[in-house]
């Protein structure tokens, strides 16, 4: 369908929805998933500011073996995902401004693994951390730190149950 504006000229299509697309950076990383054009910067009255690609939505960021699936906003890691490290370690839960900020689970490559609260990439609050051998510390996390943590019998349960792996 065309439109056509007031003055009889043809309008452009209206956008509905996020869009979607694939882009490849410079550095060779890749991005599939939703965005929206923004100004790049901001220019005098009456002239047209250059648009770029923004991440917004939902979708996968992929960089060496580094990789990234979950929400962006404002072309920042942002609510819930999962990032895959080379090396790996895995981090899946909430993020703010691309750092883990909130509820998640942190899993090393040799096996122990951290969940709980976080607050600018630190344990922080309540979690529970079980080292490779399954030995547990549970209690209040501060600045990435476990001051007055107590240990819990290796093989006992955490009280918070694991979520399940992803796919």
């Amino acid at each position: 369908a065309t439109w056509m504006a007031d003055d009889g000229e043809e309008a452009p299509p209206l956008e509905v929805g996020p869009k979607k697309g694939s882009f490849v950076f410079p550095n060779g990383a890749r991005y599939d998933g939703e965005y929206e054009m923004k100004a790049d910067a901001e220019v005098p009255e009456g002239e047209e500011a250059p648009k770029v690609m923004i991440r917004s939505g939902t979708g996968v960021y992929k960089l060496d073996d580094n990789e990234y699936e979950g929400a962006w906003q404002n072309d920042r890691m942002h609510g819930k995902g999962q990032l895959k490290f080379m090396k790996g370690s895995l981090y899946w839960g909430d993020f703010v401004e691309n750092k883990f900020h909130g509820e998640g689970k942190y899993v090393w490559n040799h096996g122990a693994y951290y969940m709980g609260n976080w607050q600018d990439n630190k344990m922080h609050g309540d979690g529970t951390f079980v080292d490779e051998s399954g030995r547990q510390w549970k209690g209040r996390f501060y600045n990435g730190q476990g001051p007055g943590l107590h240990t819990l019998p290796a093989n006992k349960a955490p009280a918070q149950a694991d979520p399940p792996l992803p796919a």
